[in-house]
C-alpha cells in the first residue's frame, strides 16, 4: 500500500504494479490552484498540500552531484516511453540556459566544470558575449556572467500531468487509488493498520509513506525522519496569451546571481495555469526563507500571504531578467522544500511492514520516476519479490 500519490507515490505505485504486487494507493484528494485566490481561512486539521500542484518543474541532465545526475538522466530517459505508453503528455524539451559567474558565487558553485567533467552537451557562451541573445532576445544576464545552452532533453515537466500518466499506467497494470486522507498507521500483531479522514480503514502487510512535506504528520511514522522544512517562494507573472505562444519555447533558466536578497534563480517559460491564464513562474532561496515546524506551522504557510513581504524582493529580478515583458500582473504563492542531511532522498525502512520515501531536496521532481523505483524495489525486497531491473 502506498500513501501518498504525488510525484514519489505515484512513481512508486506504477512500479509496483507492474511487480505484480496488489497495490493501493491512497492520496488526498486533489486540489485545485487557484493562484488569485490562494488562500483558506480554516483547513481541516488533516489537510495537506503538494509543491507538485504547481505548474511546472525544471529537468536537465546538469545537476548538484554525480549521484543526482545519474538518477535525473534514468528518469528522462523514461520521460517519452511514459508519455506514449498512457498518452498523456508532461515534457516539454525547452533546453535550459545556465548563467553563472566563473568560478561561482557566494554559496553556489559553478556548474560549468560538472557539465564537463560528465560530458552534457552544451554551448558555451563567455562573459561579455551576447550573441545567444540573438535566439532568445527577450532574456538578459550581467556581462559578467557567461552562459551555457543545455539543449533538449532538458526543459520542463509539468507534474500534475506526469502523476496522472504514472497513475493510467499502474491501472492498467491493476493498481487501484483512493482520494482520501491517511490519518493514523499502528502496527497490530505485525500488520498495518490505516485509518482515514473519510472514515475508512484498510490493513496492509507493507506501506510506503510518500506523503512529501507531510510524512512526519498525521500518525504515519512511528518516529520523525529526519529531515527539515523550508519555506519557498515563487514569483508568477502573468502575460498575455500572445506573449505565452510566442515564448512558449524559451528555455528553462538556472541563474547564479550574486549574493544579496536572493540566490539561485530558476525560470520556467510561460505554462497555462488552471485559472486559463498563463505565467512565467521564477523561484530563489531569499533572505525571507524560514523553517518550517509542525503541522499547524505547515498548513498555515502553505495558506499564506506572501506578496507583502516577498514581492518586493522577488519581482525587480524577474523584470530584469525579462526586461521587455509587459506583465499583466504579478503575484507570489508559497510552497515548501523538504530537506535531508545528507541531501539526497530517504528512501528506507522504518520497522517491519513499514517505508518511508520523502525528501526531494528541492530537485526531486525531475527524476521521480528512478526515485520511486527505488521506493519500490525496496518495497519488493521487503515483501521478497524479485526487485525491478
Amino acid at each position: 500500500m502506498i500513501v501518498g500519490n504525488g510525484m514519489f507515490g505515484a512513481a512508486a505505485t506504477r512500479h509496483l504494479a507492474e511487480l505484480g504486487y496488489p497495490v493501493l494507493c491512497i492520496g488526498a484528494p486533489p486540489q485545485r490552484q487557484d493562484v488569485r485566490n490562494a488562500t483558506e481561512t480554516n483547513p481541516p486539521a488533516h489537510r495537506v498540500y503538494s509543491s507538485h500542484n504547481d505548474a511546472a518543474r525544471l529537468t536537465r541532465h546538469q545537476d548538484r552531484n554525480p549521484e543526482w545526475a545519474a538518477v535525473t538522466r534514468q528518469a528522462i530517459s523514461q520521460y517519452r516511453k511514459i508519455e506514449s505508453a498512457s498518452g498523456i503528455s508532461f515534457f516539454e524539451d525547452v533546453g535550459c540556459l545556465i548563467a553563472a559567474r566563473p568560478g561561482g558565487e557566494g554559496p553556489g558553485t559553478d556548474p560549468l566544470p560538472g557539465m564537463i567533467e560528465a560530458g552534457i552537451a552544451h554551448t558555451y557562451y563567455e562573459p561579455g558575449d551576447t550573441s545567444w541573445q540573438r535566439r532568445w532576445p527577450d532574456l538578459a544576464f550581467p556581462d559578467s556572467h557567461y552562459v551555457a545552452y543545455e539543449p533538449s532533453p532538458a526543459g520542463y515537466i509539468r507534474p500534475k500531468a506526469l502523476i496522472a500518466a504514472q497513475n493510467k499506467l499502474a491501472g492498467l497494470a491493476g493498481a487501484t487509488f483512493v482520494a482520501d486522507t491517511v490519518v493514523d498507521i499502528v502496527d497490530r500483531g505485525g500488520r498495518n493498520h490505516l485509518a482515514t479522514a473519510g472514515g475508512h480503514t484498510f490493513q496492509a502487510d507493507h506501506v510506503l509513506v510518500a506523503a512529501g512535506a507531510f510524512s512526519n504528520f498525521n500518525g504515519l511514522l512511528p518516529r520523525a525522519a529526519d529531515v527539515s522544512l523550508k519555506s519557498e517562494v515563487i514569483v508568477l507573472g502573468e502575460v498575455t496569451p500572445f506573449g505565452a505562444e510566442r515564448l512558449r519555447r524559451v528555455p528553462t533558466v538556472k541563474y547564479l546571481l550574486d549574493p544579496g536578497d536572493l540566490e539561485g534563480i530558476y525560470m520556467i517559460p510561460p505554462v497555462t495555469y488552471e485559472d486559463g491564464r498563463s505565467y512565467i513562474k521564477m523561484g530563489a532561496n531569499t533572505r525571507l526563507d524560514k523553517t518550517v515546524a509542525g503541522l499547524d506551522q505547515l498548513q498555515r504557510w502553505f495558506n499564506a500571504d506572501t506578496d507583502p513581504e516577498y514581492l518586493p524582493i522577488l519581482e525587480p529580478a524577474l523584470r530584469a531578467l525579462w526586461p521587455g515583458i509587459d506583465f499583466v500582473s504579478v503575484r507570489t504563492q508559497p510552497c515548501v522544500i523538504t530537506y535531508s542531511p545528507h541531501e539526497r532522498p530517504i528512501i528506507e525502512e522504518v520497522r517491519t511492514g513499514l517505508s518511508v520515501a520523502t525528501a526531494g531536496n528541492g530537485g526531486g521532481a525531475k527524476g521521480s520516476d528512478a526515485w520511486g523505483l527505488a521506493a519500490a524495489n525496496l518495497v519488493a525486497k521487503a515483501l521478497s519479490i524479485k526487485p525491478h531491473d
